[in-house]
């Protein structure tokens, strides 16, 4: 198992976050019928993933000497995201950034220049989040217990 062999080369404390809403990501929008801004069957078997996510931590935490996993629970903050985009400081949350292949399914086409402001979008490509996203996952993983448990990032370093 890939956690065991980090935790053989040294790795203590260890932060795995959740699969974020695959549902909604421009790729899979664009590709399946969906009432709505994303595929929720998509999300649910996402959520079924996660939902056993947390139970693999606890039992590595405790089964690991000296360990400390912590469990970025995300999902639920990228979705409210999408759906309350304003409360985030986004405006786009379903278009890509970049111009990408595929009408919008795949990655950026080289040398072309991205939107503007890049702060406003939720995805970058069809694919992946902008810095403005990872910026509000990564301060409230830093910082709130409701989104890093059962610790958050700051204290984990202290431990």
């Amino acid at each position: 198992m890939y956690v065991q062999r980090l935790y053989k080369l040294g790795a203590r404390k260890v932060v795995v976050f959740e699969i974020g809403p695959v549902g909604c990501i421009p790729s899979i929008i664009r590709q399946y019928e969906h009432n709505g801004q994303c595929v929720e069957e998509i999300n649910r078997f996402v959520s079924l993933f996660n939902a056993q996510l947390g139970k693999i931590l606890k039992n590595l935490t405790s089964n690991l000497p000296g360990s400390a996993f912590v469990l970025g629970h995300v999902h639920w903050l990228g979705y409210d995201a999408i759906m309350h985009p304003s409360r985030y400081g986004l405006g786009d949350v379903g278009d890509p950034c970049c111009t990408t292949w595929a009408n919008g399914t795949s990655g950026c086409i080289p040398e072309l220049q991205p939107c503007t402001p890049t702060d406003n979008h939720y995805f970058w490509d069809a694919f992946h989040l902008t810095e403005a996203v990872y910026s509000v996952i990564a301060a409230r993983c830093i910082n709130d217990t409701s989104v890093c448990m059962p610790t958050t990032i700051k204290a984990l370093v202290q431990i």
